[in-house]
């Protein structure tokens, strides 16, 4: 099954179910597998014949950008993908910041090993920003860069990164100038080199995510392997958040509206003091109510893509997204939970898994406090993060 756009203007349709499909048939029965089992690589190759992980790139890299790619198809990747395996949209992210990001390099080096590797699922990338004493705080990172010769050694540790325990490649930001977001700058590391070490962290997703630690000690990159200006990448960054929280956002739609009709299915067909609890408007109105709260949701990071697309300044939307997507999800899908009643909580169902899923992506990429901090700072103009 492959996606072959024909133009900018592509009828996003036929993308939309042939993703539905491979969500409901391949992935919703592996879910659960990916607790206790590593994610298969072949796997992650089926997936870029999907033809998702070149939305963001060129033709010229192996990618659609222009050619009926973009952010919205992205954006609807994300959403019916995690239909079948929220975390299955980690592989979306991570390869859509990482193939825009080194596609941005001046070097032929950086750019034609990495980039079509990665549109291919042959290559995964991570992106490297957060460390154990930045997280919101992003421009005050410690890992430091400094030139030897023509090459570049990097020290230092990152945390919480997506793919630290099994990515190919990562794009590093580490400090070559002074304290601030203007000293930063970006780096193409490859995780084979010597001196990188890496340690994931148990979590409920830990054989998929591989979510923990990279390691730099005296690592020497080549000088080409600075990918952008020197000190000019927090705005790289900044960037690269804004359209990744609509993702987010997305994921977490796709989850909750997945979940949504599954209980409506169970509430039309479960019988309580004989008649269907659909019956009830205790029930039908509690779903009602989440239906039109997630459809919000959704409808708030589409414009908030379609800016992207157009671009057009979205920081503002997409921290708006980033708030209420995730929260809105997790609030569907903990109600659908009750209404199940005792088998909400069976791991035969996937409706637990998906809450805590959801809820993880309420912290990732800047918590709710940080994004109404930038909401209230756009529109108020003097709001502190702090």
């Amino acid at each position: 099954m492959t996606w072959e756009p024909t133009s900018p203007d592509a009828d996003f349709d036929e993308f939309r179910s042939l993703l539905r499909r491979f969500a409901a048939d391949r992935l919703a029965p592996a879910y659960p597998r990916w607790r206790t089992e590593p994610f298969p690589r072949d796997w992650l190759r089926d997936l870029a014949e999907l033809g998702v992980f070149g939305l963001l790139t060129s033709p010229e890299l192996g990618g659609t950008l222009g050619e009926g790619g973009g952010y919205v198809p992205l954006g609807i990747a994300a959403e019916e993908l995690s239909r079948g395996d929220f975390n299955v949209s980690y592989f979306l992210q991570l390869q859509a910041i990482g193939s825009r990001l080194l596609g941005q390099s001046d070097s032929p080096r950086v750019r034609e090993r990495w980039v079509p590797a990665l549109v291919r699922g042959e290559a995964l990338a991570s992106f490297a920003l957060t460390e154990p004493a930045t997280g919101s705080d992003a421009a005050s990172i410690g890992t430091r860069a400094r030139q030897d010769g023509t090459d570049w050694i990097l020290n230092g540790e990152k945390a919480s990164i997506t793919f630290a325990g099994n990515a190919d490649v990562c794009a590093v930001f580490a400090r070559t100038g002074d304290v601030g977001a203007r000293g930063i700058s970006l780096f193409c590391v490859p995780l084979d080199t010597p001196g990188v070490s890496r340690r994931a962290a148990p979590s409920s997703t830990a054989h998929l995510t591989q979510r923990g630690s990279i390691f730099l000690d005296d690592v020497r990159i080549p000088g080409d392997h600075l990918v952008g200006a020197e000190g000019g990448a927090f705005k790289a960054a900044m960037a690269a958040f804004d359209f990744n929280r609509a993702i987010i956002g997305l994921a977490c739609v796709g989850a909750a509206q997945q979940t949504l009709e599954e209980t409506m299915e169970h509430v039309r067909t479960r019988h309580t003091f004989g008649e269907p609890l659909a019956k009830r408007e205790g029930v039908a109105f509690q779903l009602a109510e989440h239906l039109a709260h997630v459809h919000s949701s959704r409808l708030l990071a589409y414009e908030t893509l379609r800016l992207a697309d157009q671009g057009r300044p979205h920081a503002t939307e997409a921290a708006m997204t980033k708030w209420l997507a995730p929260k809105t999800a997790a609030e569907a899908i903990h109600a659908c939970i009750i209404l199940h009643g005792w088998s909400g909580f069976d791991n035969d169902l996937p409706l637990s898994q998906r809450l805590n899923d959801v809820i993880g992506l309420e912290v990732g990429d800047g918590t709710p406090e940080i994004m109404k901090a930038i909401i209230a700072r756009e529109a108020i103009g003097v709001v502190s993060h702090r």
